[in-house]
């Protein structure tokens, strides 16, 4: 249980500076301090009575507000419920400086500044500071108005009352000391870490509106570019682009399933985290790769390359801090980025089905992480699984010279893979339970150099996983759909599993069906999609995810009976594919497969029943979901075709190229 930066997971932060944006009831905004602190799940337990803006990414005051506050509230319980750091957390410091019944200080002029602080048990403390607000005519004009004079380098009202506030709560903090912030509030945080250097602060910055590069000097510039400063950006956010940044140190890619609006991004709940609550990205070096731009900034103080030696003690250092294991593993995934330059680096596990044993991805670091959540390998199918199944670490300095199939791990990086390492993890070389690979230097192929620095930084972290006494077992799931109510599992799925269902009536399956996509779920429960978490609050990603990633055969009873033709049907089911005459032609060759080549035109409602189903059928696999559900009746004849494409189905599964759930009333 720690607020060190080196333990909390990135979902820990984020909850940290998320709950900033929910001010407090007016009879509770003058009653935290460090004498009469209030502990983080109190908090968390007084949301829904909040105050809040109608920035980032909801309005309060609407009944769609009021049940995104809940949903928030019902994620933040869970976060709390499930964390090893957040238990011992309070909070001993609210400042609230706005106009209206939330502020809760006595100046007459206000600032719009709100800060939160916390303290563990270890006496390690941290701030939170609050970026700008859409909540009071007075909050716009301050908020937003302090942010155009601090991109000109002024130090402005705001900056002074964090500054003041930091001070206030860090004095006697004998522990870390850490800061976070988010959007104007991370140029907060970054003015008052370096202005605090000599203490052992760290700062942790989300979509942060960058401090102006002129107002510091140059060993403030440099503390930007080392470990003890974090600044995340979301993938498509703009804010970065206020000023000249050259410390980014992950760029988070956004749920493919979010609606992308510029507000949202900018905000805290359209980014992936994995199973572990470590944020899914790219860690990148931080040192400007525009000579053109580091000239016009006078930007001299890139980061130096380290030796061999340096990187081991560096590494040690980090990693040795780690008391959680998720942590340790994904703090070696982004270090290993960063020494070797790699675009994207996996850590994988073994595990083994009837077929034998394969590998699977648990923690990606790369921005197409969720296509490789697919991936299933076996012996002879990339470095990283010879790597695991052999015991012996793997360098493949050029593929084209080696006898090694890279095609399914090129297929989800999006490119072709050009160079790879690839080390064994294990106690020893007989207990291997996965591998560590990297993909593709980013200029060039990767040396021997990088592969022995990966491979020692790897032993090293082995070593510190050893003396954890944790066991790997309890990280293991390769389920594809996963719904869970606390720590009640309501149902799961495996990739490439075949899972036929009985149902006592229409009712009790048509209940299932909205279970299972996303219709029914309730403020308690938790949908688990490809690794992708979804709750109560996100009822239109849900939407999203079944039209991209579901086919539900005989969804619609109504269409059997419409004057659509065969063409028109599978068409339907090509929606992704944008080519007018691409989609014509799948069209065709689809229709040919199943015997209906000479009835493209032809109405659904002329074809037979066995026809229709065999219709369903192709345009379900045409569309290449991850998941095909069959919810159709089972009378007379038709169940005949059914069994037949049912068999077909889990023959599919089989090969490995579906995931199939059929459902079917008991008469």
């Amino acid at each position: 249980m720690s607020l060190k930066m080196c333990n909390l997971l990135d979902i820990e932060k984020y909850l940290l500076l998320e709950i900033a944006y929910f001010h407090l009831p007016s009879e509770f905004k003058n009653k935290i301090s460090r004498e009469t602190p209030m502990k983080l799940d109190v908090y968390i337990d007084l949301l829904d009575q909040c105050g809040c803006s109608m920035y980032p990414a909801f309005i309060s005051r609407s009944q769609k507000g009021k049940k995104y506050i809940k949903s928030r509230q019902a994620n933040f319980r869970r976060i709390y419920a499930t964390s090893d750091n957040l238990e011992d957390v309070v909070i001993t410091g609210y400042m609230n400086d706005n106009y209206g019944s939330y502020g809760n200080t006595k100046e007459k002029r206000k600032t719009s500044f709100v800060g939160l602080a916390f303290e563990d048990s270890d006496n390690n403390a941290a701030v939170s500071f609050s970026g700008c607000e859409l909540m009071y005519p007075s909050s716009i004009v301050l908020d937003w108005g302090g942010c155009l004079v601090a991109s000109l380098g002024r130090v402005t009202n705001h900056h002074q009352k964090a500054l003041a506030f930091y001070d206030a709560n860090m004095r006697g903090i004998l522990g870390e000391r850490n800061i976070l912030g988010h959007s104007k509030g991370g140029n907060l945080a970054t003015y008052v870490f370096i202005n605090r250097l000599t203490e052992a602060v760290n700062a942790y910055c989300i979509n942060a509106q960058p401090y102006c590069w002129y107002a510091m000097n140059d060993i403030q510039k440099e503390a930007l570019k080392t470990d003890r400063f974090e600044y995340i950006v979301h993938a498509e956010d703009l804010t970065r682009k206020a000023s000249y940044v050259s410390y980014i140190s992950r760029t988070a890619p956004i749920n493919r399933y979010a609606a992308k609006r510029i507000i949202n991004i900018h905000g805290f709940n359209e980014v992936n985290f994995d199973e572990f609550g470590n944020l899914e990205g790219t860690r990148v070096i931080r040192e400007t790769t525009n000579k053109l731009k580091s000239k016009i900034f006078k930007d001299f103080t890139g980061e130096k390359h380290l030796s061999y030696e340096e990187c081991i003690l560096r590494f040690q250092e980090k990693i040795e801090a780690s008391t959680s294991v998720p942590r340790l593993f994904s703090t070696t995934l982004d270090e290993v980025l960063m020494v070797t330059d790699a675009l994207a680096a996996v850590l994988w596990l073994k595990d083994k089905d009837r077929d034998g044993e394969y590998i699977y991805p648990v923690i990606i670091k790369s921005p197409s992480a969720e296509r490789f959540y697919q991936l299933k390998l076996r012996n002879g199918h990339g470095i990283a699984a010879q790597c695991a199944f052999e015991g012996l670490p793997l360098f493949v300095r050029d593929s084209n010279q080696t006898a090694v199939h890279f095609e399914e791990v090129g297929h989800a990086l999006g490119i072709a893979v050009s160079s790879g390492i690839a080390v064994p993890l294990g106690i020893d070389e007989k207990e291997v339970f996965g591998a560590l690979e990297l993909i593709n230097k980013k200029n060039g192929r990767f040396t021997m150099e990088d592969f022995a620095l990966v491979n020692d930084m790897t032993l090293a972290m082995l070593e510190v996983f050893k003396k954890s006494g944790q066991i790997i077992d309890s990280f293991r799931d390769f389920s594809l759909l996963r719904i869970r109510r606390g720590n009640e599992k309501l149902f799961s799925i495996e990739k490439h599993a075949y899972q036929k269902l009985l149902f006592s009536s229409s009712d009790e399956k048509e209940t299932f069906l909205k279970m299972i996509t996303g219709r029914k779920l309730k403020a308690d429960e938790l949908f688990f999609f490809n690794r992708r978490k979804f709750d109560f609050g996100k009822k239109e990603e849900l939407k999203a995810l079944v039209r991209r990633e579901y086919a539900i055969m005989f969804e619609d009873p109504q269409r059997r009976y419409g004057n659509e033709c065969v063409e028109v049907f599978l068409k339907a089911a090509l929606w992704q594919v944008r080519d007018v005459r691409d989609k014509r032609i799948w069209a065709e060759s689809t229709a040919k497969r199943i015997g209906l080549g000479n009835k493209l035109k032809t109405p659904v409602k002329k074809l037979s029943e066995t026809e229709y189903i065999f219709l369903e059928y192709a345009a379900a696999r045409i569309k290449h979901p991850m998941l095909i559900v069959v919810n159709a009746a089972w009378d007379g004849q038709v169940s005949t075709a059914l069994e037949v494409v049912c068999n077909q189905l889990k023959q599919d599964c089989l090969n490995k190229t579906a995931t199939a759930i059929v459902l079917k009333v008991i008469k």
